[in-house]
């Protein structure tokens, strides 16, 4: 169980260029194209994207990517139980690819399964820690992972160490919904507090 009183942040290089991992680059072009499509189709024209994404997980399951576009596409038209079901799936066919992980971390932290989300991170709470090979990790996974773990620490009552993640995220990504949602937890505005007040 995690003890620690403060956050230990590693020293890594933190990009916005793309990160392909081996699977990817050795993906035939038109699939690359499909897959990079579909990342942005996921989102905007998810009921589109589904039967496409689901074609290509069939024919590539090993693909953690694929997993993650689906259960976003899952999401945006509400279908909760789909969602479930892949994050669940994509962390037993890539439990160490980072998205995955988030992916699977978010599912157990809407249902206070707190205790998971530390397990989820093998009780290691900087990336470097997490991926000691790497030296190297994009915005995206630093941005969803220190968000990840603030709402964590915010979960089980460690503010201060929340507050930690987002002082960083602040300076990071100021403007990344993960910095925006972190920030709503730690300083809700007064619509949030009568909102919650009036739905007990």
């Amino acid at each position: 169980m995690d003890t620690s009183q403060s956050v230990v942040v590693s020293t890594y290089e933190v990009t916005d260029e793309p990160i392909l991992d081996a699977a990817y680059r050795r993906l035939p072009d038109h699939v690359k194209a499909s897959i990079q499509k579909l990342h942005s189709e996921a989102q905007i024209r998810p009921r589109n994207a589904i039967s496409e994404l689901e074609a290509l997980l069939a024919q590539y399951p090993r693909l953690p990517q694929l997993y993650n576009y689906l259960a976003v596409a899952y999401s945006q038209i509400g279908e909760d139980e789909k969602v479930e079901a892949i994050a669940q799936a994509g962390i037993q066919a890539n439990p160490d690819y980072l998205f995955t992980r988030l992916n699977y971390a978010e599912l157990c932290l809407q249902r206070k399964e707190y205790a998971k989300v530390a397990e989820i991170f093998d009780y290691k709470f900087d990336l470097h820690l997490l991926y000691p090979k790497r030296k190297r990790f994009h915005v995206s996974e630093v941005v969803g992972f220190m968000g990840m773990v603030g709402l964590y620490f915010y979960e089980t009552q460690r503010r201060d160490l929340a507050q930690q993640y987002y002082d960083i995220l602040q300076k990071l990504a100021p403007n990344h919904p993960m910095t925006r949602r972190l920030k709503q937890r730690l300083a809700p505005n007064l619509i949030d507090i009568v909102r919650a007040r009036l739905m007990r």
